[in-house]
């Protein structure tokens, strides 16, 4: 699992600056990304992740693909299928052909779950907004810090970019507090999308040979 939450921090954050007022600006931008996010009903999504280890000098990239309805999300890389259908998970790992079955904590899924941007805003945590750029596609972008406000997680921050176009997320730079950072960019994205409730459902019929391991 500690494998899935590193490379998909789905979908998906805390300076040592701790921010002692809400910023305004920031909330009222959050705000119309968690309505736009709402309504975009299911999303199919292309991206980038780049895995920086700063003590390391390390860097990891590669591409993958993403589709989420509700809580609902399959997620697919070089490495690892993932699909989860609200309650039960299944992660293949393509290098042992192996599918390990969990029914992972309400932290876990939100952590994969780019919504959880949003659950975070929710619940009382810190932000601010830092600015207008243009991200690595030439998209105009507000960027925004949140700081977390439970400081026994292992998130220390998030940074993201959101398209002034149409306010959805586009990037996301998470720093954790053992030097890691994910960087995830959203290369593209459609919106409401007609997705079964199959696609977030592990199909054995389609992997007769794999060793499924259920860890429930």
């Amino acid at each position: 699992m500690k494998k899935v939450l590193f490379i998909i921090a789905v979908i998906s954050a805390c300076s040592m600056q701790v921010f002692a007022q809400k910023d305004a600006k920031a909330k009222e931008i959050l705000d119309l990304s968690s309505q736009k996010y709402a309504e975009a009903g299911a999303i199919s999504a292309s991206f980038t992740m780049n895995i920086k280890d700063e003590k390391a000098k390390t860097t990891y990239s590669f591409d993958g693909h993403i589709q989420m309805k509700g809580n609902k999300f399959h997620f697919s890389t070089p490495d690892i299928d993932s699909w989860f259908d609200g309650k039960t998970q299944w992660v293949y790992q393509k290098e042992s052909e192996e599918v390990n079955i969990t029914e992972p904590s309400e932290e876990e899924v939100q952590m994969i779950n780019p919504s959880f941007i949003f659950d975070m805003f929710r619940k009382g945590s810190n932000y601010k907004f830092i600015g207008e750029k243009k991200d690595i596609k030439q998209r105009n972008v507000y960027e925004i810090e949140l700081t977390p406000s439970n400081k026994k997680g292992e998130i220390q921050k998030i940074t993201v970019q959101i398209n002034k176009e149409d306010y959805m997320p586009v990037m996301f730079t998470i720093f954790y507090k053992n030097n890691l950072q994910n960087i995830i960019y959203i290369n593209s994205y459609k919106t409401k999308q007609t997705l079964p409730d199959s696609n977030f459902v592990f199909d054995k019929k389609k992997f007769p040979d794999v060793e499924i391991i259920d860890l429930r």
